[in-house]
This record gives structure tokens, sequence and C-alpha cells, in this order.
């Protein structure tokens, strides 16, 4: 795990896109999410120096595919959201600054992972899963189209066996991902992602957005050997499901999910290696995760 590691300390993860890493250094941009600030008012990444990151992976490029977290973050509409309360920010009276803040949230919402336990009784909690297992070959369905004409699309078997097609057989230990264009497209605005702005459980029947079909579930798990599925939207199941059949084939299966995943339209279709870095919670049934490609 030297290399997750390393780019965690180097601070090597770009907020918007991909980041070359070459021979000279990282930019130096590359370790704070767009529109981060220090508290002078200066970009905080303007101090930043290339670390070790650099050496691992030139030439590759580093993709960061999560949202950051704040109160306009996605959440299912009946579940806590994010919440960031400032607790101290200012001079000491020793004369160096500090400053603290306080959040609460929900597990499941924003850009996040699933643990099998979510809908498996007797399942592995997030810190259950080994980081080794959170890493895997990015297979990437492109569904825009279909989602387009059709907001409660299904992914298919024949979708992925298409991808198969031009691609070859989904490699050992991928994760697989539904590129369905919603979140991509529209993130964070509730109407255009959930289908509703409304909170609370009278808004669940006005869900939908795409999501897996119990199906396309089924032949991964049974005909495929993946670490798990991934897609740009809230839910693994799509938005009109009453009983969530792909969570319980998913996690029945001890496989893994990420949901509200960023910069699809960035990640290739295939070549890419992802990477999950999900909060470690003791007994948690998830976790807000920190994912990133390394692209070909």
């Amino acid at each position: 795990m030297v290399l997750v590691i390393a780019l965690i300390t180097a601070g090597c993860v770009s907020g918007n896109a991909a980041t070359p890493v070459t021979p000279s250094g990282i930019s130096l941009a590359a370790g704070t999410p767009a529109g981060s600030t220090n508290p002078s008012g200066s970009p905080a990444a303007a101090s930043h120096t290339p670390g070790v990151g650099q050496t691992l992976l030139t030439p590759g490029h580093i993709l960061d595919m999560t949202y950051p977290f704040d109160n306009t973050s996605i959440y299912w509409p009946n579940a806590q959201g994010f919440n960031l309360t400032p607790e101290s920010a200012g001079m000491t009276e020793k004369g160096y600054w500090y400053a603290a803040n306080f959040y609460s949230a929900s597990e499941h919402g924003g850009t996040h992972a699933d643990a099998p336990l979510h809908f498996a009784k007797d399942g592995r909690t997030i810190d259950q899963v080994p980081l080794s297992e959170w890493i895997g070959p990015a297979v990437v369905i492109d569904v825009r189209e279909q989602c387009a004409r059709n907001r409660d699309y299904l992914l298919t078997v024949s979708d992925i066996t298409g991808w198969e097609k031009t691609y070859g057989r989904i490699p050992d230990g991928a994760w697989v991902i539904m590129y369905t264009g919603i979140d991509t497209q529209y993130y964070p605005d509730p109407v255009q992602v959930m289908g509703t702005g409304k909170k609370g459980l009278s808004a669940i029947p006005d869900l939908s957005f795409p999501g897996f079909s119990r199906e396309s579930a089924e032949f991964l798990v049974k005909e495929r050997t993946i670490t798990g599925i991934a897609l740009d939207t809230p839910s693994m199941d799509y938005g009109k499901s009453e009983d969530f059949p792909v969570h319980q084939v998913i996690c029945g299966a001890d496989k893994l999910a990420l949901e509200n995943i960023a910069n699809l339209d960035k990640l290739p279709a295939s070549g890419a290696t992802l990477y999950v870095i999900p909060m470690n919670i003791k007994g948690g049934t998830g976790a807000p995760a920190r994912v990133f490609a390394i692209l070909p």
C-alpha cells in the first residue's frame, strides 16, 4: 500500500481533472480542489511542494473522482445531509492561527462507498474490508444515450457484453462503472440528479434516475470476478426501486459499491486503475470515500 499512502502524503490529487505527473514535478495546484483557499485568501495549494508521488507515478495521470462535501452534497431525501459547523477560527492569545470545525452526516451520501453489511445481515463492515480490496481495473460502460432517453434506464447484460466485444472480457478484480451522465452533468442539483428537490419520506416516490438491473448485477457476481460496481448516480438501484435488488445482490455476494462518483467524462472506457480510500468507520455500513484513478 506504499502507493496509496504516498499519494495522500504527497498531496498530488487534483480537484477537477487529471493532473500530469512529470519528471519535472507535480503541478503546484494539484493538492487542493478547485476554489480552495488558505486563511489569507491565496490559493491553498500555492505552498505545496512536489513529493514522492512524482517518482511513483511518472508519467501517469491522477484523476480525482470525488465530489467535495458541503451542504449541497446529494443525500437520500430522508437522510441527514452533510453539515459543517465552524468551532474556532482566529488568532489565539499566543499569536498563532487556529481553526477547527465540527461535521456530521449520514454514511451514505456524496461520493461514498457501500460495505456488504449495508444490505447483507452478516456482511463485512467498512473497516473490515482491506485497502487492497478497494483497488482494481476500471471498466466504464457508457450508457449516456440510453439514460438521456429514459431517466429510469436499467443497465442490461447486453450493455456489459457489448463493452466486452470492444475491449475484451472484464478483467478479474474490476470495478464495473455505469456511466449515466446524470451526476457528471448535473451534480449537485437535486432536481436534475434525483428527480426531485423535496426532502423527507414524501420525496421517495418522486425519485427518478438510472441504475443497474438485477440481471446485470447477478451476471457480474456469478459470471465475472469483480471487486464491485460504481456509477454517477445516488444509488446502484434506480430511483423507482422499492426493494433495492441490486444492493441485495451486490452486498449479498460480498462485493463493494461506489455511488455519486465524479469526472466519468474524463475516465477512459478501459485501461485506468481505480483507487478508493473510504473513511475507516468501525462498524460502518458505508463511508464517505476519496475515489481517484490512475490513467493510462
